[in-house]
């Protein structure tokens, strides 16, 4: 055990950079010691092992089957020695300097606005940069620091961290439901005032999931359709008619009552495709320190789950 104490980072470091290089003298020149030294740390090394750890030769050293097993070892080790070292360097600093955020339009007026204050404060060194736009952006050519965004995440070039999981809901006013012919499934929706939104694609079908829980799709019209979700909400809530929208736009009419919920025993969407609520930033090992810092308060914000959230 006394032996086994005795095998140092720099220990590690010095076998791991002669497995890698696979010469003592080339290993001597980079550290700047003399190549017997390095040659007597790996022989203190095994005689603290028990074990052959190289296999030496005139042309090269070569590492035993024991050599690669505590090579790989030393290699995490050393990885966790380094994060350890570099997370307690950036606890000794303040998140600084200007943070570039991009993102969707209306979620940015709804849950991102409202909390940069508490950002400012909580960071009073930190600038903050807020671009709105429904756009796609790519963070590699527009200098952006962190996206939020809403949708699929299927870049293997960018991180992500996820919030929460979009949850849909068909909604209307107390107005309109008083009014408005019963609703039992999701085909009596066709009798009703359907206010849709209409992207670059064409109008949003709505899907409900049926009885053997394979979605269905359905094509409703109104009296209005908007490429504005903010206008389709609005209208909902003066009793125009129904909506089916993400609970991060709508769960605090729901909450409220000002929306109701309906048909709410059908599941309901107007994507078939996995939808994440999520912070994304170019891929790197460690994202700056401002970066982490304004993706942690949102996390904290959020909550698990999140805020917006109905039931």
């Amino acid at each position: 055990m006394e032996d086994l104490q005795q095998i140092t980072i720099r220990t590690m470091r010095l076998f791991v950079a002669i497995v890698e290089l696979g010469n003592f003298s080339e290993v001597a020149r980079r550290e700047g010691i003399a190549a017997s030294s390095v040659s007597r740390v790996v022989q203190q090394l095994e005689s603290a092992l028990q074990t052959q750890l190289l296999y030496r030769n005139t042309r090269a050293v070569v590492p035993t089957e024991a050599g690669r097993l505590f090579a790989r070892y030393a290699r995490s080790m050393l990885d966790q020695m380094n994060e350890a070292q570099w997370e307690l360097q950036q606890q000794e600093h303040e998140p600084s300097g200007l943070v570039r955020l991009n993102a969707p339009v209306v979620f940015g007026q709804r849950h991102i606005a409202p909390w940069l204050a508490e950002l400012g404060e909580r960071f009073p060194q930190l600038n903050i940069e807020l671009m709105q736009t429904d756009e796609f952006i790519d963070p590699h050519r527009d200098a952006t620091d962190l996206l939020f965004r809403i949708g699929v995440l299927n870049s293997s070039t960018l991180h992500a961290r996820v919030f929460a999981t979009p949850q849909y809901h068909l909604a209307a006013s107390p107005a309109y439901l008083a009014h408005a012919p019963a609703l039992t499934q999701p085909a009596d929706l066709y009798q009703h005032n359907c206010l849709v939104y209409r992207g670059f694609t064409g109008p949003q079908r709505w899907f409900f999931l049926d009885s053997d829980q394979r979605w269905q799709p359905h094509t409703f019209s109104g009296s209005l359709t908007s490429n504005n979700a903010e206008t389709l909400v609005s209208a909902a809530l003066n009793g125009m008619g129904m909506v089916v929208f993400p609970d991060w736009l709508i769960g605090d009419a729901l909450k409220n009552g000002t929306l109701v919920p309906v048909l709410p025993q059908f599941a309901v969407s107007t994507t078939l495709e996995p939808q994440a609520i999520a912070a994304i930033y170019p891929n790197a090992r460690r994202p700056p320190l401002k970066v982490r810092a304004v993706i942690d308060f949102f996390v904290e914000k959020y909550g698990s789950p999140a805020y917006w959230q109905y039931r």
